[in-house]
């Protein structure tokens, strides 16, 4: 019966991505806080920070229009494999975050990126902040994926209807719409087979997890997320809790104490830029405060990189291995 459903949903979906309206200019986007008016599809786009939100681009198939991208190979970071030979073509803006002085001098005319990704909060105005306001005045449009309004504004929990908003307003503002359809569906289409694969396996109690970033060094406090990053909503998909869902904010630090006394189940350890994910793993089992903690006593420490669970298109990826490793699928 599940086949046929996901046949069903599957048939659903292609259907309504062969509809999607062509583009008609100028043309409104609503980015949260504001809105933003484009008379025209932009062409020459530079992205700054995390590489899912350059993978936006790429899966939209719009690489031809990028003048080049900042912020995440420099610290060991980079795009799925499948787009890496794409990545070799696009000119690196600036190894980190990007200045306004650099941005200006690519001569863009729209930055994406996301607020303390790239974008700095609006009425910011010490320095070169780079602000939706500042970039106007230059003639730049811009747009902050929807996970980072967050920071701008009171919005719904983190989900993975913040990406499918990204691709259907980016598939509005470059006029390939049918291709952002056909992504989302292809997404959804992937989470409800995820979904139904675990219906019978997940118990009736969320499994709960401790999700460790490893961009501190392992004798500093600890990262880990709140319910407003990605992470978090990848693991109640799965079935399982964050064990920080109640704090609302996104990437957040904390201590060891702290994560004794919530006792997790399991440790997700999201291994971040050129840290080696299972030594830490072995750091984290030696750790004589943890010791305590059911996680280690059972040596439940499952190790993903950190990208697969970013707000964009390789979320889904990380859904995927993160249920084939909490429930063996």
């Amino acid at each position: 019966m599940r086949k046929v459903l996901l046949v069903l949903l599957a048939l659903s979906l292609a259907a309504s991505a062969a509809f999607a309206d062509a583009t008609s200019y100028p043309v409104t986007i609503n980015n949260g806080n504001r809105e933003v008016v484009f008379e025209k599809a932009p062409e020459r786009v530079v992205t700054n920070c995390d590489s899912n939100i350059i993978e936006l681009m790429f899966a939209l198939g719009l690489e031809s229009k990028l003048a080049g991208y900042a912020g995440f190979v420099e610290e060991g970071c980079n795009v799925s494999p499948e787009y890496q030979e794409k990545l070799k073509a696009i000119p690196m803006t600036a190894p980190g975050y990007i200045t306004l002085e650099v941005l200006l001098g690519a001569n863009p005319d729209f930055f994406l990126s996301g607020y303390n990704y790239g974008l700095n909060i609006p009425g910011d105005t010490t320095g070169d902040a780079i602000t939706p306001e500042e970039l106007e005045k230059h003639g730049i449009k811009s747009y902050a994926i929807t996970e980072s309004l967050i920071r701008v504004m009171k919005k719904p929990v983190v989900s993975l209807n913040d990406t499918y908003n990204d691709l259907k307003n980016l598939g509005i503002i470059f006029d390939v719409q049918d291709k952002a359809e056909q992504v989302i569906n292809d997404m959804k289409f992937r989470v409800a087979s995820v979904e139904s694969k675990i219906k019978d396996v997940k118990g009736d109690k969320p499994i709960s997890v401790f999700i460790y970033q490893t961009w501190n060094a392992p004798d500093q406090p600890p990262r880990t997320v709140g319910a407003q990053a990605m992470p978090s909503a990848i693991l109640s998909m799965a079935g399982a809790k964050n064990i920080f869902s109640d704090v609302d904010n996104s990437y957040i630090s904390s201590s060891w104490e702290e994560v004794v006394a919530r006792d997790p189940e399991v440790i997700l350890l999201l291994e971040c830029g050129n840290a080696n994910g299972e030594e830490r793993a072995q750091i984290l089992r030696g750790n004589p405060i943890l010791q305590g903690v059911k996680a280690i006593k059972d040596n439940k420490i499952i190790v993903i990189r950190v990208e697969e669970f970013y707000p964009g298109p390789r979320a889904v990826h990380g859904l995927e291995a993160l249920a084939k490793a909490l429930y063996n699928l």
